[in-house]
């Protein structure tokens, strides 16, 4: 751009106490090339923002704890989902009779239930 600037203020032979600064030339060439090649971008840097997974976008319309089924007269128990696969606290491995209804996940009633269903990382 520099080479580009000299070259530029030579053949318009531009007086040198009213010559444009740098910057401004810099500037004043890319507006141009973006009027004629460019196409319009988002501002985000970086990766892509993945889509809210379903289970939180209208969870507490049709997401709600249900019972497990019963087998041999006993309800049967499931690992809840939250506690085995968490990264905000201690994993640890509890046994749940308590599902939810459109995700037919184990799920602790209380927290386990609401982060998985508010948050994205849990």
């Amino acid at each position: 751009m520099l080479n580009a600037y000299n070259l530029w203020l030579d053949k318009k032979n531009i007086d040198p106490s009213k010559k444009p600064k740098l910057r401004e030339f810099v500037y004043n060439v890319a507006y141009q090339l973006l009027e004629d090649f460019g196409e319009p971008t988002t501002n985000l840097k970086g990766r892509h923002p993945n889509p809210m997974p379903d289970r939180i976008i209208d969870a507490y319309s049709r997401h709600y704890p249900v019972n497990t089924e019963i087998v041999n007269g006993k309800r049967k128990p499931r690992d809840c989902y939250v506690c085995k696969h968490t990264t905000r606290r201690q994993k640890k491995r509890t046994r749940v009779v308590i599902i939810c209804n459109e995700c037919n996940i184990g799920l602790c009633i209380g927290y386990c239930f609401r982060d998985y269903h508010t948050l994205k990382n849990f």
